[in-house]
């Protein structure tokens, strides 16, 4: 798989984080976020995927975070953690070149397929959860479908920012977004029309399984004995 890596580096002697990268999967499909720390022992660094907060607490009753993104094989995981941690080593030496640091020379956007479970609470405009993945290697979950003024949308993957707008609201980044027209249109339609397949699959269902007690109650009144 073909993605480049940009570093930022973090100028706070205090944070456990030193970098932050960005990754480009294909000139396509953008991943920030993804932090570069330092282990708690000062030999060496370790990469750490954005991950948000769940409903859900360990044994110790701490929250429990789940990772956004993350590769999927163990083979992956080694190449992308390792590729990261070189591109950081490079910005620190002042090597890394000024287009990043590239793995791969396949051209064009990622292949990727797509999962989505219909979804539906009251007070909620959430009616769909999905995950992407890119190339059987690496997944991207908390991706929503939401209902809009003007029909269901995607959502991708944001993080609540520190700062406000102007009005005092909140504001929200994507953790991961794509860059170009032509990769989002194709990545939110193929989502859309899953989640519409679903959603209609799960209504054919419920009507047949009504339509299966109506007949089974229908035939319990008719083998009732005659009185």
């Amino acid at each position: 798989m073909n993605y480049k890596i940009r570093i930022s580096e973090v100028n706070k002697e205090d944070s456990k984080a030193k970098a932050y990268a960005t990754v480009v999967f294909g000139d396509s499909l953008v991943v920030r976020n993804i932090a570069i720390v330092e282990k708690k022992d000062g030999q060496g660094m370790f990469v750490s995927m954005p991950s948000q907060r769940t409903s859900e607490v360990d044994e110790y009753n701490n929250p429990v975070y789940k990772d956004i993104v993350n590769p999927i094989t163990s083979e992956f995981q080694q190449e992308f953690s390792g590729a990261i941690l070189e591109a950081y080593e490079q910005k620190k030496a002042g090597t890394l070149d000024k287009d990043g640091f590239v793995v791969g020379d396949d051209e064009g956007a990622p292949e990727f397929t797509v999962s989505v479970t219909p979804y539906e609470r009251e007070g909620s405009n959430i009616r769909g959860l999905a995950s992407i993945y890119l190339e059987d290697s690496f997944v991207i979950n908390s991706v929503s479908i939401v209902n809009g003024r003007n029909g269901e949308f995607v959502s991708m993957p944001a993080y609540k920012a520190s700062t406000k707008a102007k009005a005092g609201e909140s504001l929200y980044r994507d953790i991961v977004y794509p860059i170009t027209k032509e990769f989002r249109e194709q990545l939110h339609g193929e989502l859309l029309n899953v989640y519409h397949e679903k959603k209609e699959r799960q209504v054919n269902e419920a009507k047949e399984n009504v339509a299966t007690k109506d007949k089974s109650k229908q035939e319990a009144r008719e083998n009732l004995p005659f009185r």
